[in-house]
């Protein structure tokens, strides 16, 4: 094992495309997009449980429950966004306000003055695979820059020993 290596988690959750092909392939119409804000949802009375959003999501963002027996996703946390009873603050999806790293951002991407445009932005962030043209209405941002490391790229890490045992032959194997 040679030169220093980076473990980035890449979190997949439904980006509530503009151009959303899993409404399109729906056969039972279960799957949706709501007209107020946009948001994709699935009304589980309504799926048969055939997976054809599934296939059609480029982004695997759909998941079949095998007890139900309908598809599942993520539902941007309605309940929590509109919920009138709650802090302005704590209406956020569940994912944004749980994120111990505050590497998740919510808002309007529609007000170029809102915060997250603001971040969006300043920070470059994109859509993920432009070339599906689905439109997400979700935007990734690049890796913040490390403290102390202007161009954001890490340190040069110094090479681990060399894995001995089961740990050892497994990385001989996969190198090769």
């Amino acid at each position: 094992m040679t030169g220093a290596s980076r473990t980035v988690y890449f979190p997949k959750s439904c980006l509530h495309c503009e151009d959303a092909p899993c409404v399109t392939v729906c056969p039972t119409g279960a799957s949706y997009k709501r007209g107020e804000d946009g948001i994709v949802l699935v009304e589980e009375d309504k799926c048969i449980g055939c997976g054809l959003c599934a296939w059609a999501c480029p982004y695997g963002a759909r998941e079949m429950d095998p007890v139900d027996g309908v598809m599942k996703k993520c539902t941007l946390c309605i309940d929590r966004i509109y919920n009138e009873t709650l802090e302005e603050a704590d209406r956020v999806p569940a994912c944004v306000a749980s994120c111990p790293a505050s590497a998740r951002h919510f808002g309007d991407l529609g007000d170029p003055a809102s915060p997250v445009s603001q971040l969006v932005a300043e920070r470059g962030g994109f859509d993920l695979m432009p070339e599906q043209a689905c439109k997400p209405t979700n935007k990734y941002l690049p890796p913040r820059p490390k403290r102390g490391d202007a161009d954001g790229r890490d340190e040069a890490l110094p090479d681990a020993p060399d894995p001995e045992g089961f740990w050892g032959w497994l990385d001989r194997v996969l190198s090769d």
